[in-house]
């Protein structure tokens, strides 16, 4: 699943290009991939309910609206037009958000859910083969935030050793895990928690409220810094993570433990361990993370 660097990759490859274009024409091709206010939460795509989807419209995808701003929280972003209305994009497991070129024309594509078209004749598509993603329609960004990212724990990337000081303490479940919560840190995933607790030498299967404050301020501070690492690098890309314009990223050259279980750490090269944590893989030094 996509995780902060490789949403803040997508996000400001799509600012740069987007941003003071105009929604021309918004094409949905599966309403169960867009959650209206009054939908059910899941959408209707993972919901039982007998309740009729409402008419889609057009406005609802931002169409004749000019494109005034990006946003991101944790693994979500938004795009938001110059009159309120705001799309949020889930990219699940295998989502991508491509920008396509007037003489590209990406109908080779398939898993198109849904599509922009701007004023200068780029296409923007929403894929997603396994639909485990999806696009949230709001009137403003304000209605985004209340009902979806008020929910959400600190963003990453701007995580202070307070927040995180915090969200450990609340809890005797291991450290890892507590990473994973997205209601108590927002969009550090199963990559980047192996690749934080490696730098800051804390064990994953560590409690929560067994980490010392200056722990959980080393915590804090090597998750920001792989963050960083990682957008530069323009993320990692194990499967579907592929920037707007179709190029992977490169972060996946760098993992330090992440997927490298059995191998020798490059630290002090023990054989680096793996094990199933909050239902994870997760991968460790026993010697170097205590």
């Amino acid at each position: 699943m996509p995780e902060l660097p490789e949403v803040e990759t997508i996000r400001r490859a799509l600012d740069d290009r987007l941003v003071g274009r105009r929604v021309v024409r918004a094409i949905l091709h599966r309403r169960d991939m867009l959650i209206l206010p009054g939908d059910p939460p899941g959408g209707f795509s993972r919901s039982n309910t007998e309740a009729k989807p409402k008419r889609f419209t057009r406005g609802r995808l931002l169409q004749d609206a000019r494109i005034e701003r990006t946003l991101r929280h944790g693994k979500q972003l938004a795009i938001a037009g110059d009159d309120g209305r705001t799309v949020c994009v889930h990219l699940g497991m295998s989502g991508q958000l491509l920008l396509v070129q007037p003489d590209d024309g990406g109908e080779s594509l398939g898993h198109v859910h849904a599509e922009w078209a701007f004023d200068d004749g780029t296409r923007l598509l929403f894929r997603d083969p396994r639909r485990f993603g999806g696009l949230w329609s709001f009137p403003s960004v304000e209605d985004l935030r209340r009902a979806r990212w008020d929910g959400l724990g600190p963003d990453g990337l701007s995580l202070t050793a307070r927040q995180c000081s915090r969200a450990l303490a609340a809890t005797h479940r291991p450290v890892k895990g507590v990473l994973l919560d997205q209601s108590r840190i927002a969009g550090v995933g199963n990559i980047y928690a192996d690749e934080a607790l490696f730098a800051s030498g804390i064990r994953p299967t560590r409690p929560g409220d067994s980490i010392a404050k200056g722990e959980a301020s080393a915590l804090a501070r090597e998750i920001r810094a792989v963050l960083r690492r990682a957008i530069r690098a323009g993320g990692s890309s194990l499967r579907d993570h592929r920037t707007p314009f179709g190029d992977p990223g490169s972060f996946q050259l760098s993992h330090k433990v992440y997927g490298r279980a059995g191998a020798p750490c490059g630290r002090c090269r023990t054989t680096l361990k793996g094990e199933r944590l909050a239902q994870r893989a997760t991968v460790f030094c026993p010697a170097c993370q205590h």
